[in-house]
């Protein structure tokens, strides 16, 4: 069991590496479990999962894997290692759908965007595929500077890129067409993203911008697991170091989901009322219950 464990603090520190590949670690070291240990050690299965979703609980889709995880165990071990399979295949098919539909939002508009989206930069590829150069602005991304090196990444790709400071954006917010962002978790009532969405929101709505976030549906979050997801305070010294003061370093804010356009995801352009549709008709196992009382009981052991 330490093994696993192990594996799952590695995800929690990680800060180098994208919500994609961090997910996909996450399936790998819960598929290996089940394969060896799954089978004959089934009391693991609560606190290895609550462990898993208390490693980055603002990842929507990593709760929302525990949540299939649980649902499939009701069946037995061996439907939750081929829905653990499966979800190490399913990734590319839905990008894929998202990439097609993006292209026509964002082609010969332009982008302003925030901090780094890999399925948006995937849309990016395809445009330059294309033949076009997309024309992208977008801000530093403190503390951790994601946007410069997404705004590094797009100059390689050859997008025409313009980098200015986190408050500048909102005034230059009249040069964009369209505001294209990724998304970490999308709830009945608000997406969840990057700070800086929230405000970018509203001067897009001021200015009349169209406000998209690009995301596949395993980030729609039911209220049901809600209180596995958490957005925590980062560690102040990414901001300043040894300061006599309190620090405030939060990653994410909550932007009222009808502030946005639309979804572009794998099931299409979906508006904010559709997306409420598809996250009502989520099954929650029962046992997601087990997941909080363990998390309450329990202080982090990572």
């Amino acid at each position: 069991m330490e093994r696993y464990l192990q594996r799952i603090k590695e995800i929690a520190t990680d800060r180098k590496h994208g919500a994609r590949e961090l997910y996909h670690r996450a399936v790998e070291n819960l598929l290996e479990w089940v394969k060896e240990r799954g089978y004959h050690h089934p009391l693991e299965l609560v606190p290895l999962l609550a462990e898993t979703a208390r490693a980055q609980p603002t990842m929507a889709p990593l709760l929302n894997l525990v949540n299939r995880i649980l649902l499939a165990w009701e069946e037995g071990p061996s439907r939750a290692q081929e829905i653990l399979e499966e979800a190490l295949q399913e990734d590319q098919p839905s990008t894929a759908k998202v990439v097609e539909e993006g292209v026509k939002i964002l082609k010969d508009n332009r982008i302003v965007t925030l901090s780094r989206s890999s399925t948006l930069l995937e849309v990016m590829k395809a445009l330059l595929k294309e033949g076009k150069r997309p024309r992208v602005l977008i801000s530093e991304g403190r503390p951790l500077m994601e946007g410069v090196a997404t705004a590094r990444h797009l100059h390689k790709m050859g997008a025409d890129v313009t980098l200015c400071t986190d408050s500048l954006i909102f005034s230059l917010m009249e040069e964009g067409d369209v505001v294209a962002l990724g998304a970490d978790a999308i709830t009945p009532r608000y997406l969840v993203n990057r700070c800086g969405t929230y405000p970018l929101a509203l001067v897009a709505r001021d200015r009349g911008v169209a406000f998209y976030t690009f995301t596949d549906t395993g980030k729609l979050l039911p209220p049901a697991l809600a209180p596995l997801f958490k957005m925590e305070d980062r560690d102040p010294a990414e901001v300043l170091e040894d300061a006599p003061f309190e620090i405030a370093n939060r990653y994410f804010d909550q932007t009222p989901l009808d502030y946005i356009t639309a979804a572009v995801t794998e099931k299409g352009i979906l508006k904010p009322r559709d997306l409420r549709r598809l996250i009502a008709k989520t099954k929650v196992s029962p046992r997601v219950k087990e997941i909080e009382g363990y998390l309450t009981a329990h202080t982090p052991s990572l």
